[in-house]
């Protein structure tokens, strides 16, 4: 008999809970919108207060209640169709912590639906509660809903026709709403999509995807979105790649150009690798300075005593750069292959050989500094003029001698060699100029000699003029 009543019992709380799991299945749910607008404050003074407000037009009536508060402090009131459910939280509460509070709304027919609430000092939440199914709403409340859904999946200008509608109802002047914020929304995100569509166009992945995220973060359920992101995602990672490995594979094969193209387009649509581009394109700006702007050049350099000359001149179109120079004539090489003439005539007051008047060989060095001047523009065939100065100038020259010294008794004859060479700073400055790939150069040289030997000494001494002639690459 015990058990017989105990198997009764259990089978009436199957049936109970299985009743009541049908009964729960078969309610509907709330729709809960946060309505809170821009910038909204609950003036309590100095209270630890805020303030949320629950508006409803369904013919039903709100149960509300706190997990935290005990009483509510609630005022209900009928503004138009609407009645308004407003209450009061404390924020703050010696030896009270509020987080965690939810507050539950209960509706009959309807599932319980709980809004999270930490709420901060002076807050004011504002909220629309309504049934979506309710066939008893008028067009200004299923428009907007229609409307916001159609914003949420993308669907904008559907979107806007639909708050337009909304505009146009009774209920519009008279019901606090959103509905031009709606349509400025709706105008960015399609004004968005558009700059979006032209950037990936021209393959300019980067900013694409960049507009697209800021859809996301501002619609963050649009599926349109989410999914011309990805493309964008996919197609710059795409590019990233194929920029960076046929680029480096120009580079190691040293076709600067092609690699040149392909760093700068890295660098600019912000690729992962933006940084290794950076390096190696700077690699390739100074592999091609020279040659883009023609900078080096080799110049023929002619100067009456000391014909045979060459010049190699740095001719850089932004910043200073170099030169190095030097001159000689043929006797120079009539010493080095011992081919020369000695002076053989003797002067028997001082005892040495008579000094010439010219230098049997003569030669000079000079290093110094190009100096942009003048160009009226960048155009290739423009004539482009540098300043030549230094001060780091050198000149030698002198003759060789030969005197006889044996006596008179003498078998066989004994001579005195010399070679005199004398020493001169010669500091210089000049001009240069290049049209296309020409270079026209002069330069005055001036001498100081250091060690003398009149009159040779005296001709060494005079002041040079150089003109030269070469190539610029």
């Amino acid at each position: 008999m015990r058990a017989y009543r105990i198997l009764l019992a259990m089978a009436a709380f199957a049936v109970s809970t299985n009743t009541f799991a049908q009964r729960e299945s078969q309610l509907k749910n709330l729709t809960i919108t946060n309505i809170t607008p821009e910038l909204s404050v609950y003036p309590c003074g100095d209270r630890h207060e805020a303030q949320v407000i629950l508006r409803c037009q369904e013919p039903f009536d709100l149960v509300l209640a706190s997990n935290y508060d005990a009483n509510l402090d609630l005022s209900v009131t009928q503004e138009g169709p609407e009645k308004v459910y407003s209450i009061v939280f404390k924020t703050k509460e010696e030896g009270t912590s509020f987080k965690g509070r939810q507050l539950s709304i209960v509706a009959e027919g309807f599932k319980k639906h709980y809004i999270p609430l930490n709420l901060n000092d002076k807050e004011k939440l504002e909220f629309l509660v309504s049934d979506p199914y309710s066939k008893l709403r008028s067009l200004f409340y299923t428009a907007t809903d229609e409307g916001l859904s159609l914003m949420s999946d993308g669907y904008y200008d559907a979107a806007i026709d639909k708050f337009r509608i909304a505009m146009q109802c009774p209920e519009y002047p008279d019901t606090p709403n959103h509905l031009e914020e709606y349509i400025k929304q709706c105008e960015t995100f399609k004004e968005w999509t558009t700059q979006a569509a032209e950037y990936a166009a021209k393959e300019d992945y980067y900013n694409a995807r960049t507009i697209y995220l800021n859809i996301l973060r501002d619609n963050p359920n649009c599926q349109i979105a989410r999914e011309l992101y990805s493309d964008a995602n996919d197609n710059f990672n795409r590019v990233s790649t194929h920029d960076m490995q046929v680029a480096q594979a120009y580079y190691e094969s040293k076709r600067y150009e092609e690699a040149r193209a392909l760093y700068e387009h890295a660098i600019a649509q912000n690729n992962p690798q933006a940084a290794q581009a950076g390096i190696n394109l700077a690699d390739i700006k100074l592999r091609s300075y020279k040659k883009d702007n023609h900078t080096r050049s080799l110049s023929y350099i002619y100067e009456k005593n000391a014909p045979i000359g060459l010049m190699t001149a740095s001719l850089k179109p932004d910043k200073s750069g170099g030169y190095f120079s030097f001159g000689f004539d043929k006797g120079c090489i009539d010493i080095l292959s011992n081919n020369i003439d000695p002076v053989t005539d003797f002067n028997p007051e001082t005892k040495t050989a008579v000094t010439p008047a010219q230098p049997m060989y003569q030669a000079s060095v000079n290093a110094g500094w190009t100096i942009r001047l003048y160009t009226q523009g960048e155009e290739e065939y423009i004539p482009k003029v540098w300043a030549l100065l230094s001060p780091f100038g050198y000149a030698t020259g002198g003759y060789y001698s030969k005197i006889d010294i044996s006596g008179e008794n003498a078998t066989e004859p004994e001579y005195e060699k010399s070679y005199h060479l004398m020493h001169a700073l010669a500091p210089e400055a000049g001009v240069a100029i290049r049209i296309w790939r020409v270079v026209l150069s002069y330069r005055f040289q001036y001498r100081y000699m250091l060690n003398h030997e009149e009159p040779v000494s005296d001709e060494l001494g005079k002041a040079r003029n150089m003109l030269g002639i070469g190539i610029c690459w």
